[in-house]
């Protein structure tokens, strides 16, 4: 009879081994998998929230001799989903003697807006990448790119 008490402990202290390592990797997988959704979880935030595009998504100025050429762009603010907090615009990437602004710098999607590009005489020939930040009051961001050409 003590033979067989000895043989069941035997057995159990495996199986409480085995629940043990089940419940380790558990919360180990569970970890991991939090970790992932939110990293996903946010990253669907973002897709789910608004959309930014310029159109044209590329144009040509003429630098002028004196004064300024401006060209105007249209920028569009789209809603996806129930996104419903305040967008904020701003330029990033315009060369010397290139001045962006936008009209109205911000608004709630879905809106538009007309992105005034200013050259003087002091800019450069060449093209360069003007990147387009729409940024919600959450830190959702969005962006777009023109390509501006000078001559």
């Amino acid at each position: 009879m003590g033979k067989g008490l000895l043989r069941e402990e035997q057995g159990v202290e495996p199986l409480a081994m085995k629940i043990m390592a089940g419940v380790i990797l558990l919360v180990i997988g569970l970890g991991i998998g939090y970790g992932i959704y939110t990293m996903v979880g946010r990253q669907a935030i973002g897709m789910l929230s608004f959309s930014v595009n310029v159109s044209p998504s590329s144009t040509t100025i003429g630098i002028p001799d004196s004064g300024d050429n401006t060209k105007n762009v249209t920028v569009s603010v789209e809603r996806i989903g129930t996104y419903d907090q305040s967008v904020t615009l701003t330029a990033e990437g315009q060369p010397t003697g290139v001045n962006v602004s936008f009209s109205p710098a911000s608004g709630t999607p879905t809106f538009g807006s007309t992105m005034t590009i200013t050259v003087s005489s002091t800019a450069s020939v060449g093209t360069t990448t003007i990147t387009i930040k729409a940024t919600g009051t959450d830190d959702t961001q969005q962006s777009a790119t023109l390509e501006l050409t000078l001559e």
